[in-house]
């Protein structure tokens, strides 16, 4: 018979995803075991979250949504939500990260950085109220909140149709990277990023 108790229960369901990942790959005992050990201090979350009212939805939600662009061609947005709560008539986002708070404070810091959170509420609708991550990687996992999410939403909907409509109007797509992955980049000789820090530099 299946467990009962809610900690059993999630024990249950992770060995069961974990069994063939770790059948395949040695090293994948090592993530179930960080799983284990977060796993108490997750469901105390999830608990907390029921108790603000939030009701789990669905989870790995394929979602789709279309732009037009200015010469009147569509713009296809596709993703994948890891996981969707509502309560009442409106909805909550939520992308889990194995990251601690702090680095994901950091990384929603920079307005229009990060695009990921303002993306999934394009992609589930006006009924959105929150987005978050959730880092699991504190003793205690929690939300990290996209500020004003409907709002940033609405921006990165601007952006896209702005910079795909300028694309197919011949505009040259410039070449962004963070400078840490580039200097791991295995295309660095290749990339036009360093020519074009080059020629501004020379201007």
């Amino acid at each position: 018979a299946p467990p009962t108790d809610a900690g059993a229960l999630l024990d249950a369901i992770g060995e069961e995803a974990f069994a063939p990942l770790v059948a395949a790959n040695f090293l994948d005992h090592a993530w179930r075991a960080r799983w284990r050990a977060h796993a108490p201090a997750y469901l105390d979350w999830q608990k907390s979250r029921e108790q603000e009212g939030w009701r789990f939805v669905t989870g790995e939600a394929k979602r789709i949504r279309r732009f037009r662009l200015d010469d009147g061609a569509e713009l296809c947005l596709n993703g994948r939500l890891d996981r969707v709560d509502h309560r009442g008539d409106v909805e909550s986002v939520l992308d889990y990260k194995v990251q601690t708070r702090a680095a994901l404070r950091k990384r929603l810091a920079a307005e229009g950085e990060d695009v990921q959170l303002a993306a999934y509420v394009l992609l589930q609708g006006e009924r959105v109220v929150e987005a978050a991550y959730v880092g699991l990687d504190d003793e205690q996992p929690g939300e990290v909140a996209l500020a004003e999410a409907r709002d940033a939403a609405a921006r990165q909907a601007e952006r896209l149709v702005a910079l795909f409509s300028a694309l197919r109007a011949g505009a040259g797509l410039p070449a962004h990277g963070a400078a840490p992955v580039c200097e791991r980049c295995e295309a660095r000789g290749l990339c036009r990023r360093d020519y074009h820090e080059i020629q501004a530099g020379s201007s």
